[in-house]
């Protein structure tokens, strides 16, 4: 997503420990995900380089659901989602590369799976589509259609709110602003209708 907006960027892996700990709800854990990786350190990174890291999860009934282990899984998944709706919680942080002014922000989206059947699962999960997903699931996939609608953020399903990100670079100061919105709509096809609301700071999405 951020070719979208010709971004001159490098992808980092950050090696933490993403076991949740005892008694974190699930927003508290995909945040600290999230600042976990921005912080994790990296001898390339320069002081005025901007650091952006993100963690998604799906919860189900309070339950967090992850990237699948193996395709075993995947289908357990996406065999709890059936015809469920759940919530996808991306949570996002940023900060400079020489460790200040670290920003973050949470997006949590209703999302709404459709009555799919096991044949499906199994075509979908041979894909390949299904094991680096939260939940097992991509919602723009156009073969396999996973959902039926959903209530907040369409980036923030696929991994990234690119409007929650935008407003958490703004807090940097010396990140120049892009118009986020209109490059996200033109991608993704549709008109979101939240995003106004999104950057003028409402907890929305």
């Amino acid at each position: 997503m951020f070719t979208w907006v010709n971004w001159d960027w490098d992808a980092c892996a950050a090696n933490i420990d993403e076991s949740q700990h005892s008694e974190e709800t699930a927003q508290e854990y995909v945040v600290r995900l999230a600042v976990e990786k921005v912080n994790f350190s990296n001898p390339d990174f320069q002081a005025n380089d901007i650091i952006i890291a993100a963690d998604t999860i799906v919860v189900l009934d309070g339950i967090i659901l992850g990237k699948p282990a193996d395709n075993r899984h995947a289908y357990e998944m996406l065999t709890q989602l059936r015809g469920r709706g759940h919530f996808v919680m991306t949570a996002v942080a940023v900060r400079s590369g020489d460790c200040t002014n670290l920003q973050q922000d949470l997006c949590i989206t209703r999302v709404q799976m459709r009555e799919y059947t096991d044949q499906e699962i199994k075509k979908y999960i041979i894909s390949g589509d299904s094991l680096d997903k939260a939940g097992a699931y991509a919602i723009q996939n156009e073969s396999f259609y996973p959902a039926v609608g959903f209530d907040g953020c369409f980036s923030s399903v696929m991994g990234m709110p690119l409007c929650h990100l935008e407003r958490t670079l703004r807090k940097l100061p010396d990140y120049e602003s892009r118009e986020m919105a209109p490059i996200c709509q033109n991608h993704l096809k549709y008109i979101c209708p939240i995003t106004n609301y999104v950057m003028a700071g409402e907890e929305i999405g």
